[in-house]
């Protein structure tokens, strides 16, 4: 769903849950209903059981699907995932601003970069 002021100012009094949702790289924003590691499994070409076959043993589903889809984890309390885009961005502010989600942004960046550096060393 494409994130406008209007849409922000209507689900602000309208829905307390509006904060649960994963923001894609476009800057699509899309709300959870099964909870995030289900959502972003649904944008691989994957079936579940695939997709944890992919992940590394010793690496979270959560961080690894972060990775994989590019995706920005959001809720109120705080927000997870890369660095993020542009369109990312221009869509976590806006959230921020309307008092949607709190600018509690926590940045996986160096940790996946670590990982994949480890698991390198490792094979």
């Amino acid at each position: 769903m494409k994130v406008t002021e209007e849409l922000l100012n209507e689900m602000k009094k309208k829905d307390s849950n509006f904060s649960d949702g994963i923001i894609l790289p476009d800057g699509d924003y899309r709300r959870i209903d099964k909870g995030h590691l289900h959502a972003m499994m649904e944008l691989l070409p994957y079936s579940e059981n695939d997709i944890f076959k992919m992940i590394p043993e010793n690496d979270s589903p959560l961080f690894w699907l972060i990775e994989k889809t590019g995706c920005v984890l959001t809720d109120y309390n705080n927000s997870i995932g890369m660095k993020m885009t542009p369109a990312q961005q221009e869509v976590f502010d806006a959230m921020c601003r309307h008092g949607i989600l709190t600018d509690d942004y926590y940045d996986l960046t160096r940790q996946r970069e670590k990982a994949k550096e480890e698991r390198e060393k490792n094979l």
